[in-house]
C-alpha cells in the first residue's frame, strides 16, 4: 500500500467528505481508470505511441480517483503546479500522457497546486472547493455542461 504525505491525506479527506469516502480510491493504475484498455487514439498525437501508452498506463497510477455509484471512473485529482524552473522527466510523462488519455476515455482530470489547496483550507481563505471546483472543469468534447471553464 502506497503512503499518502500530509496534503495528500487532507485532500483525500475533503474529496471524500464531498464526493462520499467510498467514492474515492487513492493510487488507481491508470489502465484501471481507463476501464481495463485504453481509449482510441486515433486522430491523436499520442496514437503512434500506443505500445508505449499501454506499458504506462499499467503501471503508472492516478492520486485519487473518483467513481460513480457503479464504481465506474469520473475524474482523477492530482497535485501539479506545474514546472517552473525545473522540469521532472517522470512528471513532464505523467502530463503528456495522463491528461489526453483521460479525455479519450471521457474522465476528466483536474490538477491543484499546493498554493491552491491551502488558500481552499484556510479559514479566511478567498475561495472554497466548491468553487476551485467550478473554476478547473472543463466542458468535455466542447460542449458546455454548465460546469464552468478553466479560464
Amino acid at each position: 500500500m502506497q503512503e499518502l504525505s500530509l496534503v495528500e491525506a487532507q485532500l483525500f479527506t475533503l474529496l471524500g467528505a464531498f464526493f462520499g469516502r467510498k467514492n474515492v480510491i487513492p493510487h488507481m493504475r491508470v489502465i484501471a481508470i481507463c476501464g481495463g484498455s485504453l481509449p482510441s487514439l486515433d486522430g491523436s498525437v499520442l496514437a503512434s505511441h500506443q505500445a508505449e501508452l499501454d506499458r504506462w498506463a499499467r503501471t503508472h497510477r492516478g492520486l485519487f480517483t473518483v467513481v460513480d455509484a457503479v464504481d465506474a471512473p469520473k475524474l482523477v485529482f492530482e497535485f501539479f503546479s506545474g514546472f517552473s524552473q525545473i522540469v521532472d522527466p517522470v512528471e513532464e510523462e505523467h502530463q503528456r500522457f495522463l491528461k489526453p488519455l483521460l479525455h479519450a476515455a471521457g474522465l476528466r482530470y483536474i490538477t491543484i497546486s499546493e498554493s491552491e489547496f491551502a488558500e481552499i483550507l484556510a479559514p479566511d481563505g478567498k475561495m472554497d472547493f466548491f468553487q476551485f471546483l467550478k473554476s478547473k472543469i472543463e466542458p468535455l468534447d466542447g460542449v458546455d455542461d454548465g460546469g464552468g471553464s478553466a479560464e
